[in-house]
């Protein structure tokens, strides 16, 4: 994500005035416009004027609206980056009692966005502000223990901090505990049934995801799945009633039906994947739209075609980019090292003709990535290791 305003010049970091607030209520009006118009949602993607909403917000005091330019700044989005500056902003606000200042601190040192990783650094940065009261670091450090993203999985510990941000008041933890349960990955902790009754919870207090989990599953001691027609024919019913999260969940479904742990799978269905999303277009958010759209462009395109797509990657809201590119990976994976050939060339890394193929030659030209962010031995199990897709998929 590289955020510079180019309203302030393409290669200096905004001054901001650190006033005292003298209209609290404008600066989180024009802090949350720059959210809704960054992140996609009911506005359009446009982080320049985004940067002109939260720098209108900083001069008026708005810490976190300085965060959001420093975090742009630092990943070069809407603008020329400038690492050094824009990190030295972000430990300030860290230092100054700023708890999404700190997750963002763990951020940088976990994915790699100052141009180096840190995973002790990260860790600590987590921890500290999960400790605060952060729900953000407390699901953060969640799923670095769940899928040992910084090496041994620990579901223990995972699902401590999944019940922490839970104790937090994020409803949204207990579907994930339920889902870890269901799925067998906190077998230590409980069982299926204990993650059906969390889903209950969770639909209960609002969790959309949850509803639609309950839907797909049998009201049994194994939670299994519905089969294929039954889980189809269960999700239609409820997208026909206007539950556009069962719509998407259905799209999801189409494009990516082997990822569903089916016992019997069905093929993918762009076209149906295509006409559903028509349907429901004037009911999502516009980045949403956008990042499903591409993602049936890509997977329906020709090699041709890549190159043009690969583009439109940079018109995807930044929080969409991660999801968009590990949908690649899961349905195309030729098609999402064919991105990473050209991510790694942009950065000098990769040499040679694209074509998609896990060679020697890709195969090294990852390596020297991770190298470069100094965590060559986080990427020793190999390319295609939950650990270096992952920052893989976070360079984009």
């Amino acid at each position: 994500m590289a955020f510079a305003l180019s309203l302030f010049g393409a290669t200096s970091f905004p001054t901001i005035c650190h006033s005292v607030v003298t209209s609290p209520l404008e600066a989180a009006a024009l802090f949350r416009l720059g959210e809704l118009i960054l992140d996609g949602r009911l506005l359009q993607y446009n982080p320049s004027q985004a940067l002109i909403y939260f720098s209108k917000a900083a001069d008026l005091g708005d810490r976190t609206a300085r965060l959001r330019i420093a975090e742009m700044s630092l990943r070069g989005i809407g603008t020329e980056p400038d690492i050094d500056q824009s990190l030295k902003e972000i430990r300030e606000l860290a230092e100054e009692g700023s708890l999404s200042a700190l997750v963002s601190l763990g951020d940088v040192y976990a994915l790699g966005y100052a141009g180096f990783i840190d995973t002790n650094a990260a860790q600590k940065a987590y921890k500290k502000a999960s400790e605060a009261g952060s729900i953000a670091a407390s699901l953060r450090l969640a799923e670095i223990h769940r899928y040992g993203l910084f090496g041994r999985k620990n579901a223990r510990q995972a699902y401590r901090y999944l019940a922490h941000a839970k104790s937090l008041g994020n409803s949204y933890a207990l579907y994930l505990m339920g889902t870890g349960l269901v799925e067998g990955e906190f077998r230590q902790i409980g069982r299926p049934r204990n993650g059906l009754e969390m889903f209950r919870q969770a639909e209960d207090l609002g969790v959309a995801d949850a509803t639609i989990a309950l839907a797909m599953r049998r009201n049994n001691r194994s939670a299994q799945l519905l089969p294929r027609t039954k889980l189809i024919n269960k999700l239609s019913g409820m997208a026909d009633n206007g539950n556009t999260d069962a719509a998407l969940r259905l799209f999801d479904y189409y494009l990516d039906p082997k990822n569903w742990g089916a016992r019997q799978p069905s093929t993918r269905n762009i076209d149906r994947a295509g006409t559903l999303l028509q349907k429901i277009a004037d009911k999502i958010d516009p980045g949403e739209l956008d990042y499903r759209l591409l993602l049936i462009d890509i997977l329906s395109s020709k090699k041709s075609a890549y190159p043009p797509l690969y583009e439109r990657i940079e018109k995807i809201p930044p929080r969409s980019r991660p999801s968009l590119m590990r949908r690649i990976l899961r349905s195309n994976p030729n098609t999402f090292f064919y991105f990473v050939q050209m991510r790694l060339a942009e950065n000098g890394h990769f040499t040679g003709r694209m074509d998609g193929l896990l060679k020697r030659r890709t195969i090294s030209a990852i390596l020297n990535y991770c190298a470069s962010l100094r965590v060559k031995s986080l990427c020793r199990s190999g390319p295609l290791s939950v650990q270096t897709t992952r920052l893989l998929i976070h360079a984009f």
